[in-house]
């Protein structure tokens, strides 16, 4: 404390040179140092660098650099385990009476957007798995090409890797001038080169206690267990309940089986050759402690006593109620229907009315709800209330997973080969005329057991596309099979798992038009899942049609473009951190598509959220851009929280 009162009163003096520095005359580390001149060895990096769990880029050594424009272009190399974050150095050692430093607010305004700035702010990053150093500024910072070239090459001859040294163009204005800066001699280093050296990829952090499993093939999914923790070559579409889960490939970041594991705080990692990689294959079929942070991963052997602990905190302590009201609304018309209808519509369909509420720039699709009333009267007609309650009442099927398949199947083929009320039918296919013109319709699942604070259910359920003059057999079998994927295994497991009382559980139909001529399909969550202390909109977007991949699928080698759109600073800054796989080299979605997908997130986000940024709370929200102008279409938005331990909260000031 007595140094700190020191350093300040010194530099309040205007004696900013009293931060100590790292290297004396003879390059020897100082632990107890604030900055250095130069980075002249690698002895000197590793004391200046930190490994924050709030970058981007997992394994990798970051130094915080300041170049003071107003003192001849004086480098500073931050001691950043201690100086995080550029404006903390800046206030306690460079704030003199003759060159004030400003609040934060403001700093961050001139310092990063204004060409009258004291302070050049950015980073140099080192990634353990590929040897590889760049420099970069942030995505918002407007530095123009020229002062970014000279400041470059002024950091590059102060630090012993100056030779290997590249900039990264994170700002999207230097992105586009890859030319200019070819053209003065910079070596560049593009997002999609940094991801490729990437060997480990947290998709959610936190501690697993299972039984590891490693499947080398096809997963079954009816014999995994809440216990293990499954190691898999390939990210799957959907996986049950489990402690955790590795895969050899890296997933696609809002996939559902990402969303799933944050949803049940499940770890969930990449690691490229996992099948192969010798500290797994030694615990296999071991019971072990994974631990799963934003830089690193650990595996080591557990004991039985902290494994059973770990399991029973994984599970919410009481039973949880699904809303439920036996009353028949009617067929009510999707642009109708709020958030207080999730009892008779299900959530899917209510939030997606209260999101038709907010009008512009928020487009929904249109359609309508065929209520929980009409699912109500056919397994009571079809008996298969009285087959749910015996399956449920049987603790022994808990313990057989293959007997537990087969009644579910039974229950399912009950529900799906019962006549449907014709009357019913007839209503909901004069309700389908009234979309044209849609040449297909979507019947969506919205049960009241998914897309809820705490239970995502991502993926659980059914949707079928049938054609909009589609015969009555073909509709009725349609709107079965959706009723009926109410009691899909993985569903079963993942609300016995969440202790809901799954007897309260019931299924809407959302009937809405199809969208068939989407160009860009995408996800989106509205806040920033690396970093807390720089709210953000995180989107990932894929190209649509025959070559397009879905977003939401896990498949590793269709990479969507991911974009951090930040929220905190002035409109349109944002950063592209991986281009898509498919899209040659451009974009998928443009710089003013960006711009009109921000207003239209940030407005439900304020909608749902209340304008909380920075906090847990979020959407995921589902959208489209279709047609010949581009459209952007909203098709879902449902609650999510982001889990910020592990590193990735707000840095704070020493």
């Amino acid at each position: 404390m007595l140094r700190r009162l020191l350093l300040a009163a010194l530099v309040s003096l205007g004696c900013a040179s009293n931060a100590r520095r790292v290297v004396d005359a003879a390059h020897a580390v100082r632990p107890d140092a604030d900055y250095a001149e130069g980075i002249p060895s690698p002895a000197v990096w590793s004391a200046l660098a930190a490994s924050p769990g709030r970058e981007r880029v997992s394994n990798t050594e970051v130094v915080k650099v300041i170049v003071d424009l107003e003192d001849h272009d004086r480098v500073y190399f931050l001691q950043s385990r201690r100086w995080e974050i550029h404006y903390f150095f800046a206030s306690r050692f460079l704030n003199t009476p003759t060159s004030h430093v400003e609040d934060h607010a403001a700093f961050n305004i001139r310092e990063y957007r204004r060409a009258d700035r004291r302070f050049v702010l950015g980073t140099i990053m080192h990634p353990r798995d590929s040897d590889t150093w760049w420099y970069e500024l942030t995505a918002g910072d407007t530095l123009d090409v020229p002062r970014t070239v000279r400041v470059f090459n002024e950091i590059r001859a102060l630090a012993f890797m100056g030779e290997r040294l590249r900039y990264h163009p994170v700002p999207p204005s230097h992105d586009g001038a890859r030319d200019a800066f070819a053209a003065a001699g910079v070596p560049l280093l593009f997002s999609d080169q940094i991801y490729a050296g990437m060997t480990y990829q947290p998709v959610n952090p936190g501690i697993a206690f299972g039984t590891l499993r490693l499947v080398d093939g096809p997963l079954d999914t009816a014999r995994v267990r809440r216990t293990d923790i499954v190691v898999l070559s390939n990210p799957p579409l959907d996986l049950p309940v489990c402690a955790g889960v590795v895969t050899a490939e890296f997933q696609t970041p809002l996939s559902h089986l990402a969303v799933l594991a944050s949803n049940r705080g499940t770890p969930d990692m990449a690691l490229r050759d996992a099948l192969h990689d010798a500290r797994l294959r030694a615990l296999d079929g071991r019971l072990v402690r994974l631990a799963v942070t934003p830089q690193r991963w650990e595996i080591a052997a557990a004991s039985v006593q902290d494994a059973e602990r770990a399991w029973e905190a994984m599970r919410p302590q009481g039973a949880s109620v699904p809303l439920l009201s036996p009353n028949d609304p009617g067929l009510r018309d999707l642009a109708t229907l709020r958030l207080r209808d999730l009892d008779v519509a299900g959530a899917k369909a209510a939030q997606l009315g209260e999101l038709a509420s907010i009008g512009a720039p928020v487009v929904v699709p249109r359609g309508f709800v065929i209520p929980f009333a009409a699912y109500l009267a056919h397994t009571l007609r079809s008996g298969a209330d009285a087959d749910r309650d015996a399956i449920l009442g049987d603790a022994a099927l808990r313990e057989d997973p293959d007997a537990l398949a087969q009644r579910l199947r039974r229950l399912r083929e009950r529900i799906e080969h019962a006549p449907m009320d014709p009357a019913l039918l007839g209503r909901i296919r004069a309700r389908i005329a009234t979309l044209a013109p849609t040449r297909r319709v979507r019947l969506r699942s919205s049960t009241n057991a998914e897309d809820l604070p705490g239970f995502n259910g991502a993926g659980l359920y059914r949707s079928i596309v049938v054609d909009a003059n589609a015969s009555d057999a073909a509709l009725a079998d349609a709107i079965r099979a959706v009723w009926s994927s109410t009691w899909n295994l993985q569903a079963h497991q993942e609300r016995s798992f969440f202790r809901i009382d799954e007897r309260r559980v019931a299924m809407a139909v959302l009937v809405q038009q199809s969208i068939d001529d989407d160009v860009v399909d995408g996800v989106a969550i509205t806040g920033n899942p690396f970093n807390q202390g720089r709210p953000a909109l995180f989107i990932n977007a894929q190209v649509a049609g025959d070559e397009g991949g879905a977003v939401t699928s896990a498949r590793a080698d269709q990479v969507p473009e991911q974009t951090l759109y930040y929220t905190y600073g002035e409109r349109g800054e944002f950063e592209r951190i991986a281009r898509s796989s498919l899209a040659h080299g451009g974009t998928v979605v443009t710089d003013g598509e960006m711009l009109r997908l921000a207003d239209a997130l940030q407005a439900i986000h304020a909608h749902f959220v209340h304008d909380a940024w920075g906090t847990d709370r979020a959407m995921d929200v589902e959208f489209i851009l279709h047609g010949p102008s581009r459209e952007i279409v909203i098709v879902q938005a449902r609650p999510y929280t982001l889990r910020y331990d592990g590193g990735r909260e707000m840095a704070e000031e020493p």
